[in-house]
């Protein structure tokens, strides 16, 4: 897998298929960051991918939460009367 032009061997308990779709995915975020970035070195590029990809997963969570929370905290406003 590359990233950046830098060839990286990825391990996990995940299929080949899908770390390759997560570092397809940190590939591209990182070099639509560098492209808008260009004076910008690539270990800030990579801190800066991190803290989107974390404020991407911290709102996704939130979101997570806020659906699934106790219906009986929401007034039962999905109640059918």
């Amino acid at each position: 897998m590359h990233i950046m032009g830098e060839e990286f061997i990825l391990r996990g308990s995940s299929s080949p298929e899908e770390m390759h779709k997560v570092g397809t995915y940190v590939d591209r975020l990182m070099r639509s960051l560098a492209e808008k970035n260009v004076q910008m070195n690539r270990h800030k590029i990579a801190i800066l991918a991190a803290l989107n990809l974390a404020d991407e997963l911290l709102k996704l969570k939130e979101e997570k939460r806020a659906h699934h929370e106790d219906p009986n905290e929401r007034g039962g406003e999905d109640e059918l009367a």
